[in-house]
């Protein structure tokens, strides 16, 4: 494994290490030693491949939880804040949403607008809208649209 050292304007580049426990120590000294920050508020991930994901973390009213991907109905956000819903509860989360894309999309997530990701288990209805566009009813009773550019990836993802 090689690993360039990343350096922007003079200063090192902060990086975000999602692993396997048993791996993070190593990776952590080797990322160091190639002259990067360990970060968990880094821009840059480095992923393990075969690392399987299942919980997020989320807070709300200061209080931390594990958050099983089964559980999350969709996820959103407003500009730099990242809201995850489940049926009856809000938290804030630290992940980005195109992170939130990547490690579930196998999982039965997907975007279905530039701001939101869906879990498919927790679709309740599907109607169509105007604008050739589809409005979603969740299991959580939020209403989320399938805008145009995300609507012909959505159809195929869900069997229309």
């Amino acid at each position: 494994m090689i690993f360039n050292t990343m350096i922007l304007g003079g200063e090192t580049v902060d990086i975000k290490i999602i692993c396997k426990k048993e791996n993070y120590d190593t990776y952590a000294q080797m990322l160091k030693s190639a002259g990067f920050t360990i970060s968990i508020d880094a821009d840059l991930t480095f992923r393990e491949d075969n690392f399987i994901q299942d919980t997020v973390i989320g807070k709300t009213d200061e209080v931390f939880e594990i958050v099983h991907y089964s559980k999350i109905v969709l996820v959103e956000s407003f500009g730099h804040d990242i809201i995850l819903h489940t049926i009856n509860k809000r938290f804030s989360i630290k992940e980005k949403l195109f992170e939130i894309e990547g490690v579930f999309e196998d999982r039965g997530l997907i975007r279905v607008n530039k701001s939101q990701i869906i879990n498919r288990a927790m679709i309740k209805e599907i109607r169509p809208s105007f604008n050739s566009k589809l409005t979603i009813l969740m299991k959580n009773g939020v209403f989320v649209d399938v805008t145009r550019n995300y609507l012909i990836q959505f159809k195929e993802y869900i069997g229309f």
